[in-house]
């Protein structure tokens, strides 16, 4: 049997609703490493918040974070990690358009290492999403200066891995598109709405911008060569908007049960169970290990 790639997401996708790896899924993930495959993660979590899963599992395999931006093996100190930054005159020209700077209730900017925000949230469903998207910490946040949240202008040392925008209600989004593409046109744009209605509907808006390389399927792909494994060999799990790409690209994708409308559109399965009932590791024992 050919070595297997698998990649999976984490929060909403390997992880349970405690944001851990169940007993259970630790026992199936390493027996089907045993077997020879490879197993990795693709997150948009930083590469910190990432590694106690990796150390967990023992993995010893590439690690994808920060949605595709940062790719990382822990286990292979001769492994040169591959970051994707944002140009910081392009970030700077977006930063300082006053326009734009009006339309955003909050952002949020990842650097290699730490995360900044403007302000911490007040409303829950924008609280509930940032803590899914970015693992954030709110009562830790509380205890730290406001100015340690902020990124500066003076502050050029760390290289900007992503930033996300979140847009005041019914602000016009085609003119933010046209804004930020009048500043440059070599960024990749995406959006989604955070309580699943779309800005057609006045729904409030997130647009997160990156480098136009870095994304998980270009990651993965990535990843594909450097193990040398085939699509037919390749295996994907997600459950959110910024796994479509890569989910999309397989015959052997799955969504989670508990996924997004657009990843379950994206896939070309569902799995049997939930994240919280151990729905990847399900998968890969009724695939590789039949009893």
């Amino acid at each position: 049997m050919n070595r297997k790639l698998v990649f999976t997401d984490l929060d909403g996708t390997l992880l349970n609703i405690d944001k851990k790896i169940s007993e259970e899924s630790e026992r199936i993930i390493k027996a089907f490493i045993a077997q020879g495959h490879y197993f990795c993660f693709v997150t948009g979590r930083s590469i910190d918040d990432a590694l106690p899963y990796y150390k967990q599992l023992g993995l010893n395999t590439i690690c994808i974070c920060n949605n595709g931006a940062a790719i990382h093996n822990p286990a292979d100190k001769d492994f040169n990690d591959i970051f994707f930054p944002m140009n910081k005159t392009i970030f700077f020209k977006i930063w300082d358009c006053q326009e734009i700077q009006d339309s955003i209730e909050y952002f949020v900017i990842k650097t290699k290492h730490n995360t900044y925000v403007n302000k911490i949230p007040t409303e829950r469903k924008i609280k509930e999403r940032l803590k899914t998207l970015f693992h954030l910490d709110f009562e830790q946040m509380k205890n730290v200066r406001k100015e340690a949240l902020i990124y500066h202008n003076k502050d050029r040392r760390s290289d900007i891995l992503s930033m996300v925008l979140i847009l005041k209600p019914k602000t016009d989004l085609e003119h933010i598109y046209y804004l930020i593409k009048s500043l440059t046109n070599n960024l990749l744009i995406s959006h989604w709405s955070i309580d699943n209605r779309g800005f057609e509907q006045n729904g409030q808006v997130i647009i997160e911008l990156n480098h136009n390389f870095a994304n998980k399927l270009n990651a993965l792909k990535f990843t594909q060569s450097y193990y040398d494994v085939l699509w037919a060999d390749t295996y994907v799990f997600g459950d959110g908007e910024n796994d479509v790409a890569m989910l999309s690209k397989t015959e052997n994708s799955w969504a989670m049960r508990n996924a997004s409308s657009h990843a379950i559109s994206a896939s070309r399965s569902i799995t049997r169970c939930d994240n919280n009932n151990d729905g990847v590791a399900r998968t890969l024992e009724e695939l590789f290990m039949p009893k």
